[in-house]
This record gives C-alpha cells, structure tokens and sequence, in this order.
C-alpha cells in the first residue's frame, strides 16, 4: 500500500468534517435501478429473437444498460448501495456478471490494489513506466492506450475488455509473477483463486443463457452480448483514461491532486451514478454518490488548484498528446 501524501490527508480531513453524515449511508434507491436496466436487457433480449433484423438497435440499448449496471455494481462494490454481504454478492454476480468482471478479483484489484496504491507504480490500472518498454507493452500501449504514439482506432475504447482479460489471466499466475503487460499484480490468496474461478465459470453460463435466450444463433449472440461489451468498453473508458491517465505517477497516493473529475451534461450524470466526479469517488470511495457535486464544492475550495475537474472534451484532447510510456513524477504533456 502506498503511503497517502500528508497535505492530501489533511484536506481530506478537512473535507469530511464538511460533510453531513446522511452522505456515508448506504443508498439502497440504487436498487430501482437495477431492476429498470435488468427489465431493458431482457426485453432487449426478447427484441433480438422477435425481431432479428432490428438486432443492432437492440445492441445499443443493451449497451447502455450494462454500462450502467457497471457503474451500478462499482457502488455496491464499495459498500455504497446495501452492506449485507450475501445480497452484496448476489447484485455484483448479476450486474457485474453481464460484464465478465469476476467480483472477487474485482475486490482485490479494484477496491484493494487500485485505490491503496492510484496514480503509483503499484496501481494496476496506471499506463506502463520507461522500465516496462517492451515489445508487448508497446504493442499493448500502441492498440489499447490513447496517446501521441497510437494508431488512433477503436481498438483504444475496447481496452475495458482487454483490460478485465488480462488481469483475470494473472490471477491464475503463481506467486507475484505476471503477464508483461499488466502493469500490477495484487497478490491472490488461493482461496481467492478458487471463488474467481467459480465466477468464471458463473460468467460463461450467463453467456449460455444469453445465447439460449436470443434464439441459439450467432447472429443474435453477437448482438445480444459481444457487441454491448464493446460498447459498454467504450462508455466506461471515455470516464477511466480521462480520470486517471491525465495525472503524474508519484511515490505517494494523493488522491485529489493523481484524479482528474469530469464535466459533463447533468442527464449523462443523472444516468452514470455521478461517475463522473472521480476525484470525489477517490476520496471517499463507499460515499453516496448523490453527495459528489457538494464534495465537489468542498474540495474546489479546500485544495484551489490541485483538485481538477474538467470538460470531457478537453480531457479528450489532452489524452491524446501524452507519451505512450511515463516516468515516476512526470505530468504526462
């Protein structure tokens, strides 16, 4: 675990004492939510098989809906929604399920290794430092990442997917060894090992029954689930390579100064559980995110400068000017 910077802490400190205590309750209304987009995807389902013609309307919608159960499942993940764990763990086998995110790497890598170490070399989900240059880190970097060296194609917003692949691969790898081309590992116990695999294989039969429901033909299976993962990628990685590859690499988490939060349209917000006001989710990671607009508020007037929040498009457009691979306390340019 990285140590946390001491100015940052204080702010933070500071920033809480802000707050109402009503903002750290669970937020179980979250709930309605996953039954609405659980009703859209099954219908859509049904709208594949009905009509399979239509099939690539139907994807889209679907899309949506799986990306807003990521969201969704990012909160419960985190304590956010409900606090009972078996009701915890059955929400994350089904929305996170869709998603091929096994939940129990997702804890160790996401909830553990992410936000213990953000924005340090020992976050997973960091771009790959000048030591790490390699032929696959390169090819890697050169497909899936945006920067000034990449071939600017769509394979940039697929990297959700790659992502989840190869990290879900380096669970199974013995000890601390891994694939080159993931950035960090956190350790797996074998226990953990065992449940991820059972999730796993949880996954494939949703896909099963996926491919069952929408008619046994691949036509609709690729309508009905491969093409929404892809979209679904690209909603969620417009947020992450924007929040996260925009800020220097430090020794220290510093989780207001290494988070960039975006500005975007208040229905996109309404729609994406408030995603994206990351900066506010790293600091309080299990807060109701009805409350990030006030943390907002507070941290522009606690940490001035070194609190970003900035417009998508802007942020865009910086992403693409970056290095393909980073030095230690570098401000990518």
């Amino acid at each position: 675990m990285a140590p946390v910077n001491p100015v940052a802490a204080l702010r933070i400190r500071n920033v809480r004492a802000a707050l109402p205590a009503a903002a750290f309750e669970p937020n179980p209304r979250r709930l309605w939510q996953v039954v609405a987009h659980s009703a859209i995807i099954l219908a859509c389902y049904w709208w594949i098989h009905r009509w399979p013609a239509t099939a690539p309307l139907a994807a889209l919608v679907i899309g949506n809906s799986m990306a807003c159960f990521g969201f969704i499942a990012h909160e419960v993940s985190h304590n956010a929604v409900v606090r009972h764990r078996a009701l915890k763990y059955a929400l994350l086998l089904w929305t996170f399920g869709l998603n091929f995110v096994a939940p129990t790497m997702w804890n160790r890598l996401h909830n553990d290794a992410h936000h213990a170490n953000a924005g340090t070399p020992g976050d997973p989900d960091r771009p790959f430092l000048d030591h790490e240059a390699s032929r696959a880190t390169a090819w890697y970097s050169t497909v899936f990442y945006p920067s000034a060296s990449s071939w600017k194609t769509v394979f940039v917003f697929c990297h959700f997917i790659s992502y989840l692949l190869r990290n879900m691969v380096a669970v199974f790898y013995p000890a601390g060894r891994k694939p080159s081309i993931v950035t960090s590992k956190p350790s797996y116990r074998n226990r953990e090992r065992l449940w991820t695999g059972a999730e796993i294989a949880w996954m494939i039969a949703l896909q099963y029954g996926v491919w069952r429901v929408v008619g046994a033909t691949w036509w609709g299976f690729v309508w009905a689930s491969l093409v929404p993962l892809c979209i679904t990628s690209t909603i969620v990685m417009a947020y992450v390579f924007t929040q996260h590859f925009l800020n220097p690499i430090e020794h220290e988490t510093d989780p207001i100064a290494g988070t960039t939060s975006l500005i975007v349209p208040r229905w996109i917000d309404w729609l994406h559980c408030n995603f994206s006001f990351h900066t506010e989710h790293h600091v309080f990671p299990a807060m109701n995110s009805s409350y990030y607009p006030l943390v907002s508020t507070a941290l522009r007037e606690e940490a001035g400068n070194d609190y970003a929040r900035i417009g998508a498009r802007d942020a865009w457009r910086q992403l693409w000017k970056t290095r393909m691979f980073r030095r230690i306390s570098e401000r990518p340019s």
